[in-house]
């Protein structure tokens, strides 16, 4: 055990320390305030109707509780599912394989660490509402039990499944981050739709979040309190005016036996789940994978001639000193193009003719987001493919990298997002909608800056997967009603927002890898 208690001490340091991390701790502490409103603050967090509950002990327990567990799951899976990937480029992997640690004894180590790491951000957010109720609403009774059951029984056992589930992906997934990310979100957004839809009461059992259950003891007091006339809930921060909310009183939940069985449950579903992974885990045995490329490399080698493999010294063509940028701008944008399966782009294409069938608002708001969103391999890794592959060393000792390479791969971007877009810019062009072929071009330009930004910023890609993949559901699960491509209502000011942004995000991301260069 003492080998699985220095992995577990090693990951949990290593993340701890990282700059994701110390974001999503402030982002946690923002938050965590933000989840308690005022009685004279324009949200609510919680709302059943035009219902919300006073600020008393089981009112902030419960609705924190509920949004610390639904936060977590909406972002944390992001911020820890790379610790295996980690082992494996890093080749400690091999090492841990070399050593008596177990697979399940491995995957748990990791599992429990993803937990500590989770456990953090939701002490954050207890004890900044425990301080609230305390320091802040001393208007009711503090009944300590209610406002900290939630969390013992609904959040812990929550992200601790959702620790075990990251390892699953991890372990079924390996190094296809993009598919493991996309799949994960799918299965979140049906989950919550399935909870929120389906009143039975056997949904209890079958909610790893936990939170059906509150909710349900929520709603039974609401009728009891003041007649709605909606029962619709909404959590998050939904903005109102004060004249439409009615308050009631919560007491708190009546915590059954079988809702405790029903956690302890998902708890040891969890473990079922470590130890699944740990059946499939190929415990960094990638030989066979090295082995088949080199057989097949070896093959062809085999089928050339004797002869064909001479060097010719007097037909060899002199090389030629070129510090121009226009060769390593067409070098990047070819290594974009041929980046993935080639398969692919079939796909691509079938979504390039769709641009021109679909109506235009819909292939402008819709269509365009999903299809800059399918190549989300070629920007994640635009300025950290040197990183990943270990050849920055050699790459930034060349002659000016900032401003030849970084710049050649930004104009090499955004080369390609524009010619993926130049079925909506024909239409946009011959129906004479300048603004919004303007607004088009930006955004390509944007979507390629805020990659740089990111991927220089974070170090690596992961940053970028999630938030680009939040915007297009965002995008996409809205319609017609708001884009980062254009704004119906004002859209020259919004030329003006993306040229700030833009700016905003070139100038610093030159600045931060000019600054890392000088270090180096």
């Amino acid at each position: 055990m003492s080998q699985v208690f220095s992995i577990v001490r090693a990951d949990f340091v290593q993340r701890f320390r990282s700059n994701t991390f110390m974001i999503l701790t402030l982002v946690s502490v923002v938050a965590a305030y933000k989840f308690v409103p005022l009685p004279e603050d324009n949200y609510t967090t919680i709302r059943i109707g035009d219902f919300t509950g006073l600020n008393n002990a089981a009112w902030i327990g419960h609705s924190t509780a509920i949004l610390a567990s639904f936060f977590l799951w909406f972002i944390g899976f992001y911020v820890i599912n790379n610790s295996i990937r980690r082992d494996v480029e890093t080749g400690v992997g091999q090492i841990i394989a070399s050593t008596s640690v177990t697979n399940f004894l491995y995957l748990l180590a990791k599992a429990l660490s993803h937990f500590l790491l989770l456990f953090f951000i939701v002490a954050i957010i207890f004890f900044m509402g425990l301080g609230l109720s305390l320091f802040r609403f001393d208007t009711y009774p503090f009944d300590f039990f209610q406002f900290a059951a939630p969390y013992i029984f609904t959040t812990i056992p929550s992200i601790f499944f959702l620790s075990a589930l990251t390892v699953f992906f991890e372990v079924k997934f390996g190094q296809r981050t993009n598919y493991m990310n996309l799949v994960f979100f799918m299965v979140f957004v049906a989950m919550i739709s399935v909870t929120n839809l389906l009143t039975e009461s056997y949904l209890d059992w079958i909610d790893p979040l936990g939170i059906k259950f509150l909710v349900n003891e929520i709603l039974s007091v609401v009728p009891q309190t003041l007649p709605s006339g909606s029962t619709e809930i909404s959590v998050g921060i939904n903005y109102n005016e004060h004249s439409n909310v009615r308050y009631f009183l919560f007491h708190g939940s009546d915590l059954s036996c079988y809702y405790y069985i029903s956690r302890l449950l998902w708890i040891f579903l969890a473990l079922l789940l470590i130890k699944l992974s740990s059946i499939i885990f190929h415990r960094f045995d990638t030989k066979f994978i090295s082995s088949k490329k080199v057989s097949r490399h070896s093959t062809k080698i085999s089928r050339v001639e004797s002869h064909a493999r001479k060097i010719y010294w007097d037909k060899m063509i002199k090389s030629e000193i070129d510090f121009g940028i226009l060769p390593l701008i067409k070098l990047e944008f070819l290594m974009l193009i041929r980046k993935g399966p080639i398969r692919f782009w079939i796909l691509n294409l079938g979504c390039f003719i769709g641009l021109f069938i679909l109506p235009l608002e819909s292939a402008l708001h819709i269509g365009l987001p999903l299809f800059w969103y399918l190549q989300v391999n070629r920007w994640a890794d635009l300025c950290t493919k040197e990183r990943d592959f270990r050849t920055d060393a050699f790459i930034y000792c060349t002659y000016k990298p900032l401003q030849r390479l970084l710049v050649s791969q930004i104009i090499a971007a955004i080369s390609l997002a524009v010619l993926l877009a130049l079925p909506i810019l024909f239409r946009l062009v011959i129906s004479m909608q300048f603004l919004k072929a303007i607004n088009v071009v930006l955004a390509a330009i944007l979507l390629v800056s805020f990659s740089v930004f990111t991927g220089i910023f974070f170090g690596g890609k992961r940053f970028f997967d999630f938030s680009f993949l939040l915007i297009t559901y965002v995008l996409v699960s809205t319609g017609l009603n708001t884009s980062f491509i254009i704004h119906a209502v004002n859209q020259q000011r919004y030329i003006f927002f993306q040229i700030v942004l833009i700016l905003f995000f070139l100038i610093a991301s030159f600045w931060i890898r000019s600054v890392k260069l000088k270090r180096n």
